[in-house]
């Protein structure tokens, strides 16, 4: 039985993180039991409340410096904003690397490490809201 590869050996996906620069210094972490990517997709799916908040809505960068800690982590990206707290164990990079981004809009980061990821899709069980100017 001939199952197809994902993503495909010239596939879009492949071609973009191949040419995009990677830093020499990012190195994966090894994650606890638990908390492989398959793991997450089962959390996100499972139901329970991983934005934290009631409804979305919308903030300023003054009021997501508030969400700077690995206990209330959020990040924006791309003018949305994320609780990232219930990912920080999930994340390849390990906890140390996504607590960069944490209180910050993380735009410009993701988009040179992360550029073919879709956080849309990642992280949409935990959107808490938008990106708004002063």
């Amino acid at each position: 039985m001939d199952v197809p590869e994902f993503p495909s050996r010239d596939g879009p996906q492949r071609l973009v993180a191949a040419a995009t620069k990677q830093s020499k210094h990012r190195q994966k972490v090894r994650l606890e039991p638990g908390h492989s990517p398959l793991d997450w997709a089962r959390l996100k799916s499972s139901g329970k409340d991983l934005r934290g908040v009631s409804q979305l809505a919308k903030y300023t960068l003054e009021e997501l410096k508030l969400h700077n800690t690995p206990e209330d982590a959020w990040t924006a990206i791309q003018g949305k904003i994320y609780n990232i707290t219930p990912y920080l164990h999930f994340h390849p990079g390990g906890v140390k690397d996504l607590m960069r981004v944490a209180g910050k809009d993380g735009t410009r980061l993701f988009m040179l490490t992360h550029s073919w990821v879709n956080t849309d899709f990642m992280l949409d069980a935990c959107m808490v809201g938008f990106l708004v100017s002063n």
